[in-house]
């Protein structure tokens, strides 16, 4: 739902660079390009970024207990 602040498996810091990436697949760019650009060169840090999904705007609409 929100990306994580660390990857998962190695604990590199990847949270500051998903709205850049976002921001750059939205203008065109391919998520490979962008990935190697921003330094994620692992294939973990990868995954975390190709299997987010945005549901912060559904999850908002829900009140909590």
């Amino acid at each position: 739902m929100i990306i994580p602040v660390r990857c998962w498996s190695c604990g590199k810091p990847v949270g500051h660079l998903w709205e850049t990436f976002k921001q750059r697949v939205a203008k065109g760019e391919q998520g490979k390009a962008v990935m190697d650009d921003l330094g994620l060169e692992r294939y973990c840090c990868r995954g975390v970024f190709l299997g987010q999904v945005d549901l912060i705007e559904v999850a908002g609409k829900y009140k909590k207990f």
